[in-house]
């Protein structure tokens, strides 16, 4: 039934890695919708055509839903930021991102770069396969596992397992041949900004209740978050971030060099897949009359992560902060591996006086960037470690 009530059609983003199907589902859905009742437009191209394309589909008041199927290289987030309505024609309904369920392992532990495949977007894209296979898990509100006849029953049932730790707020739709429902994907009032953001697993960890936070149980899928309010010695965690990181799926966070007091770092991990670059300034190497003003729930937040006194700038909300999620995760091991690069007393001295050796690239901020909530929805763009080894050991 067309749009008779004018009411702003819903928007459904179909993205996914090229060959896991995209297409194929759109087909089933074209063939069926017509049972549902429902009509529905489809928009293919690049971001900045989208939103001409579906006001466009939208003013012709024939419709009753958009399905936008998005490049196989494209970020789902990029896409909702970008389409940004100015009318109330049309809203953002749903993220549905599709998964391979056959080739999804083999794609998580690569270390492809997109451009090794022929799907870079251009000689400036250094991507890899997994970043954007894991920028599209954790921005949506639905995940089809499709192809799911070419895998066994324990297979599929560990790979839910891996996506609900990644995205534990998605819903998992299971399909073969692309074949589901109209009403899974379309006008289901899923997609909420914030919410859809907010929902990594790594994310989900950081701002949970320290005291209720998860443990990794060393033989399923788990995580846990990795906390300490001492500084890292920069060699000893530049060599831990250049070893094999087995059965880790994903590591994401901030942390804390002895020597580089004003800035803090960030880490993504994914598969073969490591950055680090620079994540903003601490609250504590600002002087307080810097501080913004009137802004009561980021006030709340500058005093939660504080350590010490109000006016002790010595540590203050500089920490280490990191979620790690995997698969047979050995959590002790971890946590001595990260404790071991904490800086000595002696060492910690040694680094105020210059006198501690540093072999991170430098980071370079503006001077009005600020590490405001460390929740980190910015996309991975930091140095690439270039660590091969971090390919290695995922048994998924």
């Amino acid at each position: 039934m067309p749009n008779a009530m004018n009411q702003p059609l819903p928007v459904t983003v179909l993205a996914g890695l090229p060959g896991v199907g995209k297409t194929t589902l759109l087909d089933h859905l074209l063939a069926h919708h017509d049972h549902a009742g429902t009509s529905i437009a489809v928009v293919r191209g690049r971001i900045d055509d989208l939103s001409g394309e579906i006001n466009r589909a939208a003013a012709e008041a024939r419709f009753d839903a958009i399905v936008v199927e998005a490049s196989g290289t494209e970020d789902p987030q990029v896409i909702a930021e970008n389409l940004v309505f100015d009318n109330d024609i049309a809203h953002l309904d749903t993220i549905v991102t599709v998964v391979d369920a056959d080739s999804f392992s083999r794609d998580y532990a690569s270390t492809d770069a997109l451009s090794e495949r022929g799907l870079a977007d251009d000689d400036h894209d250094d991507r890899t396969v997994v970043e954007v296979l894991i920028a599209q898990i954790e921005f949506c509100d639905v995940i089809v596992i499709n192809k799911t006849d070419l895998v066994d029953t324990a297979a599929l049932a560990k790979l839910r397992r891996i996506l609900h730790a990644l995205n534990p707020r998605a819903e998992l739709i299971d399909a073969r041949q692309g074949a589901v429902a109209a009403s899974e994907l379309v006008n289901t009032d899923r997609f909420d900004f914030d919410a859809t953001s907010s929902a990594p697993g790594w994310l989900t960890m950081l701002n949970a209740d320290p005291d209720s936070a998860p443990v990794a149980d060393g033989v399923d899928v788990g995580g846990f978050v990795y906390r300490a309010r001492r500084p890292f010695h920069p060699e000893r965690l530049w060599a831990l971030v250049h070893q094999e990181w087995p059965g880790v799926l994903r590591c994401k966070g901030f942390f804390w060099l002895a020597t580089r007091t004003d800035i803090g770092g960030s880490l993504s991990q994914a598969g073969g897949a490591l950055r680090h670059g620079p994540a903003g300034m601490w609250w504590a190497a600002q002087e307080r009359s810097e501080w913004p003003t009137g802004d009561a729930e980021l006030e709340a937040e500058i005093a939660a992560d504080w350590f010490g006194d109000a006016d002790d700038m010595t540590i203050g909300d500089r920490r280490q902060e990191l979620a790690m999620i995997g698969t047979g995760l050995d959590e002790p091991h971890w946590r001595a591996a990260f404790d071991a690069c904490l800086v000595t007393d002696e060492e910690w001295s040694q680094a105020s006086n210059g006198l501690l050796a540093d072999p991170f690239p430098s980071w370079e901020m503006d001077e009005d960037e600020h590490d405001h909530d460390h929740d980190h929805h910015d996309h991975d763009h930091g140095d690439d470690c270039d660590c091969g080894a971090h390919g290695q050991g995922h048994e998924h």
